[in-house]
């Protein structure tokens, strides 16, 4: 459920961000949920798995024990489904933390103006501005941006009623695509908002692709020790774009 959420289409930042608290009470209603699937667990595996045996409850030596008694389980589904309802306070845990950073919530300002200004011009004391120049630092010419800000909504407008698209509100980033690509004007005339653009679009991908690669590689503690951290990220950088690196040739 979970992941048909994260990947559908028509997801944004906003929504994901709101995700685990959207969940949550999906997740913890008790049997409502537990029931069934223990039930479709046993049902599908009872050629595979011999019967459950409740393990035998061992009393911890006395200097093992804490302050707090040990929990013993009348049965194995009773056991099974505090294991259950760990695994998805352990889920809802991280999707918070992930969805809860501070770059995060610039994103979010920053997926808010392009849609913004898609529909309404905006002017210079807009507080997005800011936002986009804490996250986008060196990339994005602040200056060009606010003048095309606006005058987008006007193009905008112009190209939707030329090709007769059937759009009445901006509602989402690939709506804004479509118009661009459906008009013949070089997109250097709005050069700083396509930018933005490309670079909300590409941001989740390269993260998600760092993550996977910083969470997989191994490195013996030896060489990790003898290397600095410069020379670690330029190792790890031509890993994250290998498929990348992988097309360039050599040779040229």
């Amino acid at each position: 459920m979970v992941s048909r959420n994260f990947i559908h289409h028509n997801t944004d930042i906003e929504r994901d961000r709101e995700a685990p608290d959207y969940h949550r009470p999906c997740f913890f209603s008790g049997d409502i949920n537990f029931k069934p699937f223990y039930t479709k667990v046993l049902k599908e595996n009872e050629s595979l798995t011999d019967k459950l045996i409740l393990a035998r409850y061992r009393r911890p030596p006395k200097h093992y024990q804490s302050s707090s008694d040990s929990v013993e389980f009348s049965s194995y589904e009773e056991f099974y489904r505090q294991q259950y309802m760990e695994s998805l306070e352990i889920v809802v845990n991280m999707l918070q933390n992930r969805f809860t950073q501070k770059n995060f919530k610039l994103l979010c300002n920053v997926e808010k103006f392009i849609l913004y200004a898609g529909n309404n011009s905006l002017d210079d004391s807009n507080d997005y501005f800011q936002s986009i120049m804490d996250f986008c630092y060196g990339d994005i010419n602040v200056e060009k941006l606010k003048v095309a800000a606006l005058i987008i909504v006007d193009f905008f407008q112009s190209v939707i009623k030329i090709n007769q698209m059937n759009i009445k509100q901006i509602i989402k980033i690939s709506t804004i695509c479509e118009i661009f690509n459906s008009c013949e004007v070089d997109k250097e005339m709005f050069k700083e908002y396509h930018k933005l653009i490309k670079l909300y679009l590409t941001i989740p991908v390269t993260t998600a692709t760092a993550e996977r690669t910083f969470s997989t590689y191994r490195l013996k503690t030896a060489i990790l020790s003898s290397m600095t951290q410069s020379r670690l990220n330029h190792c790890l950088l031509p890993h994250i774009y290998k498929e990348k690196l992988d097309k360039i040739d050599p040779r040229q």
